[in-house]
């Protein structure tokens, strides 16, 4: 005979909560750009019906609120319903409400408790901003030269939680030369929306003509703005605005018709150094301006340091080494005249020795872990004496697993100096962006030990080019990947990385679209999922990607694959080391 079922009210239902979510009342929209999971933990009955609704923000837009429908609890526990990441795109900044209902047996539903969840808002650095190509640096530089320009290209690449149809507005402000504004939009709605290539190439780039640039103010500030409605309003005041760029506009071609001259010096870290100022680097990279095409020889006092060509009217030229002191630098044209730049005067100071270095450190400043894959070695230069007992310390930061600090066995100093001792390489990779600080200690006789000053040491994240994207074997070597190539899964083969260890916490996320939408998988996520010790030792692992998710993939879609570890063993997805991803075009076409 079966039991009756019992009768459920409100307080057996305690309200859900939202998996990516860090704490109960709040949620980082960064956590939810692959999954939207929402967690039922009631007490069910497996033939209990239910049905999961997200409440969207007050004048959010229908689009912004979600009810599933009702569906047998099973053997599902707890009970999880993934919603789509646009929930929390159009919420973001704002209050929801999240409920579920049941219904037991012929019961009318009931409704659970409420999570009253804080979408928000994205931060500044989850989004991009916007550029012209044509400054410096492929438009990440400072500098703008209009002056030979008859077009520009106004660019902005994509952005966290970035969906089809949303609409963007672009302005650009500034000075004109009377001393007048400039202020001139370039993008708005309803023209200007996420369109298919947008979001299939992950930019959106148009040309203009650049005489309007022409006319601004020699020297002046071009900022320009980016706005972006995630909820879909067409009304530029709702819209989340981006962090501008600020462009220095050089309406001339040099200072001087013909004259070159010398736009700025740069350290071996890219940092400016303003004329006049002080350097501890013997190298630095010096930019200026000349005759488009024409060459200008580069002077250090009356020593030439090289020639160098002025492509589209700019030279650059690096330097090093340079000795100690004072180095008055100057371009002279190989040119009409000969005309020779203003002088741009920089010191380079001494390094003073301390007691203390690591070799594999250029600068004992910072630390570039691939130079310490095989080595780590301080390096002691202090006043030994050959019975002293001397021990180092390395200390991570805090919360860092107690293995990545240390402190060596104390050794006899010895006569050799500067005294050299070995640490374990495997402290690099907990503090990999971190701080590593390093003491050492010696004992002399029976004093007291004597300590000293730490060596904080910046150790600097891993080259992107050295993270390498996990590959499907099946796809052949191609970026096509057809399904009937993977009628029994898809074998996801990873290699190694500098500093791999077991323990590391790892982080797997597929990204695909179905024919409905989004269908995104969550592989492995770093509290549960780890380098084990034959993936480390071998160099190597594969892992099989589920036929029953790819098999919903839509023919032409992407598959975009995200791996990321926790080089520290700390399952923390915001501080994982983010590696190349890898694309592949679905073939599911028989």
């Amino acid at each position: 005979m079966n039991r009756p079922l019992a009768t459920i009210t409100t307080d057996d239902l305690p309200p859900p909560f939202v998996r990516e979510s860090s704490a109960p009342a709040l949620l980082n929209p960064a956590h939810a750009r692959y999954s939207l999971t929402i967690v039922v933990e009631a007490v069910l009955e497996s033939t209990d019906r239910i049905s999961v609704k997200w409440q969207g923000a007050p004048g959010t837009p229908a689009e912004g609120s979600y009810t599933s429908g009702f569906s047998e609890v099973g053997d599902r526990r707890p009970v999880e319903q993934s919603f789509s990441f646009s929930l929390v795109s159009i919420n973001q900044g704002r209050t929801v409400t999240l409920t579920y209902d049941i219904i037991r047996g012929n019961a009318a539903p009931v409704t659970s408790q409420p999570l009253i969840l804080y979408v928000l808002p994205l931060a500044q650095s989850d989004l991009p901003r916007p550029f012209i190509e044509q400054a410096e640096h492929a438009g990440e530089g400072q500098l703008l030269f209009v002056h030979d320009l008859s077009l520009f290209a106004l660019r902005i690449n994509a952005w966290l939680l970035i969906r089809r149809d949303l609409f963007f507005w672009a302005w650009l402000k500034g000075t004109n030369a009377n001393g007048s504004v400039f202020e001139q939009r370039y993008w708005f709605a309803p023209d200007n929306l996420v369109g298919q290539d947008f979001f299939r190439f992950g930019f959106f780039r148009q040309n203009f003509p650049a005489d309007p640039l022409k006319g601004l103010k020699d020297g002046s500030v071009l900022t320009v703005e980016f706005s972006v409605s995630f909820d879909g309003s067409q009304v530029e005041a709702d819209a989340i605005r981006f962090a501008p760029r600020h462009y220095i506009v050089r309406t001339r071609a040099s200072p001087t018709p013909g004259k070159p001259a010398i736009l700025s010096v740069k350290d071996a870290a890219g940092q400016d150094i303003a004329n006049g100022g002080e350097t501890t680097d013997t190298g630095i990279t010096i930019s200026g301006s000349a005759t488009a095409g024409e060459q200008v020889e580069v002077f250090d006092r009356s020593d030439s340091k090289g020639m160098v060509r002025a492509d589209s009217g700019i030279w650059q030229l690096p330097l090093s080494p340079l000795s100690v002191g004072p180095h008055p630098l100057k371009a002279q044209a190989l040119y009409g005249d000969g005309e020779i730049s203003d002088l741009w005067t920089i010191t380079v100071k001494q390094v003073q020795r301390g007691e203390l270095s690591i070799q594999e450190s250029a600068d004992s400043v910072n630390l570039d872990p691939l130079n310490a894959t095989a080595s780590l070695t301080a390096v002691l230069d202090y006043d030994q004496q050959p019975t002293d007992m001397v021990s180092v310390t390395v200390k991570a930061a805090d919360g860092t697993p107690a293995a990545g600090s240390h402190t060596s066995t104390p050794i006899a100093a010895g006569t050799t100096t500067p005294l050299k001792i070995n640490l374990p390489v495997s402290l690099v990779a907990f503090s990999i962006g971190k701080i590593m600080e390093v003491t050492f200690t010696y004992t002399r006789g029976a004093s007291a030990p004597v300590t000293s000053q730490p060596l904080r040491l910046n150790v600097l994240p891993i080259a992107r080019d050295r993270l390498t994207a996990p590959l499907i074997t099946q796809a052949n070597g191609t970026d096509i990947l057809d399904l009937k190539d993977v009628q029994s899964g898809a074998n996801l083969l990873f290699g190694a990385w500098p500093h791999i260890s077991v323990s590391q916490r790892i982080w797997l996320d597929l990204e695909g679209q179905k024919d409905t939408g989004t269908h995104n998988l969550r592989m492995w996520a770093g509290t549960t999922n780890m380098v084990h010790r034959a993936w480390a030792t071998n160099g190597s692992y594969s892992s099989l990607i589920s036929a029953n998710y790819l098999r919903l993939l839509r023919d032409g879609s992407k598959l975009v694959i995200r791996f990321r570890v926790n080089l520290d063993q700390v399952a923390n997805l915001d501080t994982a080391a983010i590696f190349q991803t890898r694309e592949y075009t679905i073939r599911a076409v028989p």
